[in-house]
């Protein structure tokens, strides 16, 4: 029998609906900050939007690598009943966590005795972070279904659900600034979460003929691979959830390094404009995770899916080092962005550092995706361990040394815990390979 042979072709157009999407999703944040700078008291509401966000994508972040499990699992009727049921728990219990944060007296003790958040921020925003109690189940959800459809093919339909999530929020942000009697964060909060509910009923609706024709239909293999029971599953996820729950801690690790390095106020201003600017670019890598768990079947399917990871990562950090090195960024901080002359002297070489970023992501997330095809989350989330000691290390070492420039410091612990995280993989894979004595990916 004659195995189909995967086309670059193929590749790319799976990858590419994917990458828009992610491109789009990162401009939802500015839109709501647009409209919450248009209503009345904005700078307490943008402070408490803020704040608002960073806890609601900590307590989502379990159900994140749910796309990726959908992608990597989903095939049968058994495994979708197990990871739908699986979805429906994950998402009941960070749905308790955010009532018992929001609802109860623990707001008070934890975000303002413990974390020292001022009484006003948290007085606006404890409403917003209310109105999104099931923000994190309807992500789950929604990425569930998602990864059914990258799975089959449908990549596109995952494009324009984000579409529909971008226009049903910035249909809450104009009615909100129009009505003027709701505060800016709580417009905030609705816009966030009526967006991804918009396009969680979108993601499931079309994902509904591919489950009933496609999955539902075909029963399991005994001899698969596929998880067993819930014990299994656990063991698969789990690390996943717990590369997540480290990548988000990155940031606040980073920051603090910062701030106990010289002129911080300046580097801590200059940090978010240089890694929002390369993220910008290094997002469109974060789908090779899901393309190379959905096409990879045997040794070529997985050369093609390296040198396309390859060849992306090149072309996108290649545009950065252009833009980093010929004045483009600079225009840009200064004509866009209006980022004063003072952080962008620190912002620009900061830039030019991380323009390796695209080209280790893409690395990094066409490994995982082998490693996770493979069943290998532990090895995933422990290369994530190597980056956040790593990154914990070099800003240590900076701080300790003393005289340097923190978002110069932060720019190289980054690049540099990158690396070590790409090549942690790199290492797990070959020794997989050699322990289980093949040279090939050979599981269809």
């Amino acid at each position: 029998m004659t195995v189909r042979q995967l086309r670059y072709r193929e590749i790319f157009f799976l990858w590419l609906p994917l990458a828009l999407s992610g491109e789009m999703m990162s401009i939802a944040g500015p839109v709501v900050q647009a409209g919450i700078s248009r209503l009345p008291e904005p700078t307490i509401n943008l402070a408490a939007f803020g704040f608002v966000m960073s806890i609601a994508v900590l307590v989502e972040a379990p159900v994140i690598m749910l796309v990726t499990a959908s992608v990597a699992l989903v095939r049968n009727r058994e495994s979708y009943v197990l990871l739908r049921r699986f979805v429906i728990h994950l998402s009941l219990l960070v749905t308790g966590v955010g009532f018992v944060l929001y609802f109860t007296p623990l707001y008070h003790f934890v975000f303002q005795r413990l974390m020292a958040i001022p009484p006003d921020v948290l007085q606006v925003a404890r409403p917003a972070l209310q109105v999104l109690l099931l923000w994190p189940m309807a992500i789950a959800v929604r990425r569930f279904f998602q990864g059914i459809l990258i799975w089959q093919g449908k990549s596109m339909l995952v494009t324009i659900g984000t579409i529909c999530r971008l226009a049903a929020l910035a249909l809450t942000v104009v009615v909100g600034v129009s009505i003027r009697s709701v505060s800016g964060a709580l417009v905030g909060g609705l816009a966030m979460a009526i967006s991804v509910m918009i396009e969680m009923f979108v993601a499931a609706w079309w994902a509904r003929p591919l489950i009933r024709e496609k999955v539902l239909p075909v029963s399991a293999n005994p001899d698969s691979n596929f998880v067993k029971g819930y014990a299994g599953l656990f063991h698969f996820y789990w690390p996943l959830a717990g590369t997540d729950i480290m990548r988000i801690a990155a940031r606040p690790i980073a920051t603090t390094g910062i701030a106990r390095m010289p002129n911080p106020m300046l580097s801590l201003a200059a940090w978010p404009v240089a890694s929002g600017f390369v993220q910008l670019l290094a997002s469109m890598t974060t789908s090779l995770q899901e393309v190379t768990l959905a096409r990879l079947s045997d040794e070529k399917s997985k050369r093609r899916l390296a040198i396309f990871a390859l060849g992306t990562g090149v072309v996108l950090t290649s545009l950065l080092v252009l833009v980093s090195f010929t004045g483009v960024a600079s225009l840009y901080f200064e004509s866009l962005m209006a980022v004063p002359a003072d952080v962008q002297a620190l912002a620009i070489p900061a830039t030019g550092i991380l323009a390796l970023m695209p080209l280790l992501f893409a690395g990094r997330n066409f490994l995982r995706g082998v490693m996770i095809w493979r069943r290998q989350t532990g090895s995933v989330q422990l290369a994530m361990f190597v980056n956040l000691l790593t990154l914990f290390v070099f800003l240590a070492l900076g701080a300790w040394f003393g005289g340097l420039v923190g978002v110069i410091v932060a720019a190289w612990a980054t690049v540099g815990a990158q690396f070590l995280e790409t090549v942690s993989l790199s290492w797990l894979n070959r020794r997989l390979e050699k322990a289980l004595g093949v040279e090939s990916a050979d599981r269809s």
